[in-house]
């Protein structure tokens, strides 16, 4: 499970478009806690991976990265500009908010490549991402690990994970109608 966590928070901070927190809340249902901290721990260290891959190639590379991004669900040039001028003001400060607000992560990284990452070079970005991503995805281990034993003790596995199942797909509908589609 910490294998499909690295490879969907690496994907999720390049072009995927399903956040690393449906793993990572999984792994917390199923194992507790304790485990899915590790996972947390091990998503934002890909994410800070996929993120620092996109603000290189934003900043070295030929490649359309805005049109790559702008094919995935939820961004659009306004949302792009917006995440544009927020960290040409607050920097990797931004990314904090942004993991909290609904602020694909991968538009910080564009932003950093595209606006020169500052801030302590690459290798500066890649930490300050991790710092960025990493409460909030311990956020969703901790809650997770708790409720879920509980939740599953209280109304059996197959209701629980109906729900998560059924959540997570409440949650995108909401996000996609909200950020657009």
């Amino acid at each position: 499970m910490i294998a499909l966590i690295a490879i969907w928070a690496l994907a999720e901070a390049t072009l995927f478009f399903i956040v690393a927190d449906v793993p990572i809340m999984a792994l917390a249902i199923r194992a507790g806690w304790r485990g899915a901290l590790l996972g947390a721990l091990v998503a934002a260290v890909f994410a800070a991976i996929g993120g620092s891959i996109v603000a290189y190639l934003t900043a070295t590379s030929s490649l359309d990265i805005e049109g790559m991004l702008w094919l995935v669900p939820g961004i659009g040039p306004d949302l792009l500009q917006q995440t544009l001028l927020d960290w040409s003001v607050g920097g990797p400060v931004t990314m904090i908010i942004g993991s909290f607000s609904g602020v694909p992560y991968k538009l910080y990284a564009f932003a950093a490549g595209a606006q020169g990452t500052g801030w302590g070079g690459l290798g500066g970005f890649f930490l300050a991402s991790i710092l960025a991503r990493l409460p909030r995805f311990a956020l969703v281990a901790l809650v997770a690990g708790w409720a879920g034993p509980r939740l599953i003790e209280r109304f059996g596995a197959k209701a629980v994970w109906a729900g998560f199942v059924l959540g997570w797909i409440a949650f995108y509908t909401w996000y996609w109608s909200v950020m657009g589609f």
